[in-house]
């Protein structure tokens, strides 16, 4: 197993952890704070541009550690730390039952205003710098990494980009994220690029839409 997979499994273990230690407090216990640490776990699903499969069909997870700190009772920003999944994937050949995918793995910031629209919903807007842990190819359920397979350039060790979200809130320190994020820098150079001053032509970028649980404590 590549040294970089296995601290990322450290990692991940970690947050579960906190996140499970975390959600067993109850709110009646911890009153309101000008920072407050919380977790998000949930599904995401990705595609990545260019590189000719389309869809979002490419399935992983997000988990993470946050910090959030409360300006005024509206507005909030907020830092993390995240383990989250992208690529993309091609639908299954329904004739000889092929199946291909792109697996990369990040360790992820995200820098984020949060801003209170009215009781029931908030905004998430920002940021993120995303680090490549892990890069693969799966083909038929075998395993591959990049170095040894020939689908194209490895992918940059970064992915710069942005994120949108509205987040349906429970209470004051649980809602329900819907949160769409964007590379905003080509995450590999595209190799035959036809217009160099197109901008989509520049190399695949990473697209993602996750369904996460938010709880601060």
């Amino acid at each position: 197993m590549p040294q970089n997979m296995t601290w990322s499994k450290y990692l991940l273990a970690f947050l579960m952890l906190a996140g499970l230690k975390g959600w067993g407090q109850s709110e009646e216990n911890n009153p309101p704070q000008r920072f407050a640490m919380g977790i998000k776990l949930g599904p995401m699903t990705s595609q990545m541009s260019g590189d000719g499969l389309g869809g979002f069909d490419k399935f992983g997870a997000v988990i993470g550690a946050t910090v959030k700190a409360t300006l005024n009772d509206r507005n909030h920003i907020s830092i993390g730390i995240e383990y989250n999944s992208k690529g993309s994937r091609a639908p299954i050949d329904t004739i000889n039952h092929n199946t291909f995918a792109f697996r990369l793995h990040y360790i992820q910031i995200p820098l984020q205003w949060q801003l209170d629209w009215n009781n029931r919903l908030r905004i998430h807007t920002g940021v993120y710098a995303a680090y490549l842990a892990n890069q693969s190819v799966m083909t038929n359920g075998f395993s591959r990494q990049m170095s040894e397979a020939s689908y194209g350039p490895p992918f940059d060790p970064w992915d710069i980009g942005a994120s949108f979200g509205i987040a349906f809130k429970f209470t004051e320190r649980s809602s329900f994220l819907v949160e769409y994020g964007q590379s905003v820098l080509p995450i590999r150079p595209n190799p035959a690029q036809t217009n160099q001053f197109s901008y989509y032509e520049r190399g695949n970028y990473n697209s993602t839409l996750a369904l996460s649980l938010v709880r601060y404590f």
